[in-house]
């Protein structure tokens, strides 16, 4: 898989959660809030979004086969930056391009 990271890749939706999350939160809190804020079936192969308050941690929660797994990422220097709302899906979404860029450590990279 040559556009892969994680077992992630430019095939899968992602959505982002636009309110900060405490990062204590383990699956099944996640999942619920994709059930419940998102209206959306956590199983449905996407991958979910979430970031901290002080936008240095996100977690990203994926179901694939039967499994769910949970990617963690904190940085120590800049800040996650929030994607940009997209009025037509009435969602945050971000690409493929600018997860790999924030997985790979590019914090400062503004997501637009």
């Amino acid at each position: 898989m040559r556009n892969s990271v994680l077992g992630l890749s430019d095939k899968l939706d992602f959505y982002f959660y636009q309110r900060p999350v405490p990062m204590n939160k383990g699956i099944e809190a996640l999942r619920g809030l994709v059930i419940n804020e998102f209206g959306r079936d956590p199983g449905d192969g996407a991958v979910y979004i979430f970031i901290s308050k002080g936008m240095k941690e996100i977690k990203l929660l994926h179901h694939h086969n039967g499994i769910y797994t949970m990617y963690t990422n904190k940085i120590y220097k800049g800040r996650f930056v929030y994607p940009v709302y997209n009025r037509e899906r009435d969602l945050y979404v971000m690409d493929w391009l600018r997860l790999k860029r924030l997985l790979n450590g590019c914090a400062k990279y503004s997501v637009k």
